[in-house]
C-alpha cells in the first residue's frame, strides 16, 4: 500500500476573512505566510501545522455546524497539561470563550471556537493512550 508521509494542511471555508485572519495570528500565534485574494495560509512555526482559510470571494455564508456532514472539529496537539493550562489563560486574556480542561481516557481537552463557530480542540494525548494507539493492529 502507498504510504502517507504525514499531515499536510487543512483548509477551512470562512465567512469573515479579516476576523479569521486576526484569530489565527493574534490568538493562535500562527504566522500569515500567504494571502492571495480570498485565501490566507497560516503556519505554526514550531510544529509546521498549516491552516488555510478561504471565503470564496465573499460568497460563503452561515455558521459552522458540526452536526452536518464534513468537518466535525479541528484538533491541535499540545505537548503537556501545563501548556494546555497556559492556553486557557491565553484564551481568557484574549476574551475567547472556551471550555474547562477536561480529562478523558485518551487525554486532556480544551475546546474553543474560531470565527464562524469552527470548533477547535487543543489536545494532550496521555502517554498510556499513545502506547495503546501505536499497538500493532490485530488480524
Amino acid at each position: 500500500m502507498p504510504e502517507i508521509a504525514g499531515f499536510s494542511h487543512i483548509n477551512l471555508t470562512v465567512t469573515d476573512l479579516p476576523a479569521t485572519r486576526q484569530f489565527w495570528t493574534d490568538v493562535m500565534g500562527f504566522a500569515l505566510v500567504m494571502e492571495v485574494g480570498d485565501f490566507c495560509l497560516f503556519l505554526d512555526p514550531a510544529s509546521f501545522t498549516a491552516v488555510g482559510v478561504k471565503d470564496h470571494d465573499g460568497t460563503a455564508e452561515g455558521t459552522f455546524d458540526e452536526r452536518r456532514p464534513g468537518l466535525d472539529h479541528l484538533a491541535l496537539s499540545v505537548s503537556d497539561v501545563s501548556k494546555l493550562t497556559q492556553w486557557a489563560e491565553h484564551l481568557a486574556a484574549h476574551n475567547i470563550e472556551h471550555s474547562e480542561i477536561e480529562e478523558t481516557g485518551l487525554g486532556y481537552h480544551l475546546n474553543l471556537r474560531a470565527p464562524g463557530r469552527v470548533p477547535i480542540e487543543l489536545f494532550v494525548l496521555k502517554p498510556e493512550a499513545a502506547a495503546t494507539l501505536a499497538a500493532e493492529p490485530t488480524e
